[in-house]
């Protein structure tokens, strides 16, 4: 029979960049409940008991933006409460579909590397949470970034959770590396158990589901977690409610004991542990995401915006811009690197992120709440199609000015790949009998792939104009 010492309660607040209001009000709203959740662990910051308020950061942008915004003083308190343990950052950007490819991952994780860099933060675990799975590579990623430890928390209304959880084990990646990884309850459960709202339903009712559960799937540790939220539901803020309620329990005397934990704390406990746990490779399934297949046009363009991306920091990793060649040869490649590259990167994350459509959205399609965050959804794809237009642009035409011409309306054409190939596609008007004057760099450069008055041309061995 399994017997728990130890129910770990990792509190947090479900994001979603939608669903219960406008992706803008959300933004906001996630800095307000920073700013709650930061003046509950200092009120409980010299309490040691296991039931005192510790709060979990699940995403990195949602930090970020608090950062930009808070006081030098605020800042400094948020990281003393970060330093004693009280709130735990974690490295996810967002809660993210497998939607994205390994680049949009390794760039949407580079937030965490910031955030150490600037601010000194300890970031060693990662969570996300109403996803159901991930692609193989993120092990290898998550692990070059630093993180010990990885938890998901699935969406149980149209999808299923792979194995039996709640799931301790080790995930090893293509490269045979392994991260500690947790296939857990929804992020909801602890509420849905009675946590912080009844101890006789707790005592009476879901404990003994709980542990009847854990026998029949064999569970192999001591310890167990369970994620919750506030009692608002999605998008809810910090609940102090959970610090008395932990207190009255663990009082009785009665198990399990339950510890207010950080994610930190967790994997600490399961480490003890850690080499009875059984080792799987390969994707975490099932792929599932609540909208894509709606926004086929939008899932396009972002797709093609990710390409134009990868293009644009190519080119400029390969030194076409005037800072990286020490010579004034294209500023402006520079400046739109400065101005847009991450705006550009963080729009293609947001469309990939896990939110499609508000609560209502079936029940009232017609609805403003509907039509709003659908048109700020679409607007992810659409902004990150703009930037990364103009990235690609200041990018090719820097290289462009790079390369000797022998003709005034000679075209410079880039193969990506290691090998020859022929290709065939539509050249714009614009490009073939371009606007303005050759030397134009400000406004001509910006017509080179427009839609309109297109005639396909054949190029062959496109990789000797390389």
């Amino acid at each position: 029979m399994t017997h728990i010492d130890t129910l770990y309660l990792i509190h947090h607040s479900d994001t979603d960049i939608g669903y219960t209001h406008d992706q803008p009000i959300v933004f906001d709203m996630h800095e307000r409940f920073l700013s709650e959740a930061l003046v509950l662990a200092e009120r409980d910051a010299d309490r040691e008991s296991d039931a005192a308020f510790r709060w979990t950061v699940e995403n990195t942008y949602v930090l970020e933006r608090w950062l930009q915004h808070a006081s030098s003083r605020d800042v400094e308190r948020f990281l003393a409460m970060e330093r004693a343990g009280r709130i735990e950052v974690t490295g996810m950007f967002a809660n993210l579909t497998p939607l994205l490819d390994a680049d949009e991952l390794i760039e949407s994780l580079q937030l965490a590397g910031r955030l150490r860099r600037d601010y000194g933060f300890t970031i060693t675990s990662a969570m996300n949470c109403d996803v159901n799975g991930e692609s193989w590579p993120l092990v290898d990623l998550l692990l070059d970034a630093g993180i010990e430890g990885f938890t998901m928390a699935i969406n149980t209304h149209f999808g299923g959770a792979p194995l039996a959880r709640p799931n301790p084990f080790y995930w090893q990646g293509p490269s045979g590396r392994a991260i500690l990884a947790y296939s857990g309850w929804p992020y909801d459960q602890g509420w849905r158990y009675g946590i912080g709202r009844s101890l006789e339903e707790f005592e009476n009712i879901w404990w003994p589901r709980v542990a009847q559960r854990l026998d029949a799937i064999d569970y192999p540790l001591p310890v167990v977690m369970v994620q919750s939220y506030h009692p608002f539901g999605d998008n809810g803020s910090a609940f102090n409610g959970f610090v008395a309620w932990i207190e009255q329990w663990n009082a009785s005397g009665k198990g399990p004991h339950i510890k207010l934990a950080t994610p930190r704390q967790w994997w600490a406990a399961v480490k003890e542990h850690a080499g009875s746990l059984p080792t799987y490779r390969g994707d975490w399934t099932d792929f599932w995401n609540f909208g894509c297949g709606s926004s086929a046009r939008e899932q396009t363009i972002n797709r093609q915006s990710r390409t134009r991306l990868r293009t644009a920091d190519a080119l400029a990793i390969a030194g076409v811009g005037g800072e990286a060649q020490g010579a004034n040869l294209d500023p402006w490649l520079d400046r739109s690197l400065a101005r847009y590259r991450q705006a550009a990167w963080d729009n293609l994350i947001f469309w990939d992120e896990h939110t499609w459509g508000a609560d209502i959205a079936v029940s009232r399609p017609d609805a403003d709440d509907t039509v709003s965050q659908w048109h700020h959804k679409a607007h992810f794809a659409y902004q990150a199609r703009s930037l990364s237009l103009l990235l690609q642009r200041d990018a090719l035409a820097a290289l462009a000015r790079q390369v000797e011409r022998a003709a005034p309306d000679d075209i410079v054409v880039v193969n990506p790949l290691p090998w020859e190939r022929t290709v065939s596609g539509e050249v714009a008007n614009w490009v073939l009998t371009p606007r303005g004057t050759a030397d134009d760099t400000t406004a001509g450069r910006h017509f080179q792939d427009r839609a309109p008055h297109v005639r396909r041309v054949q190029i062959a061995n496109a990789a000797t104009a390389r």
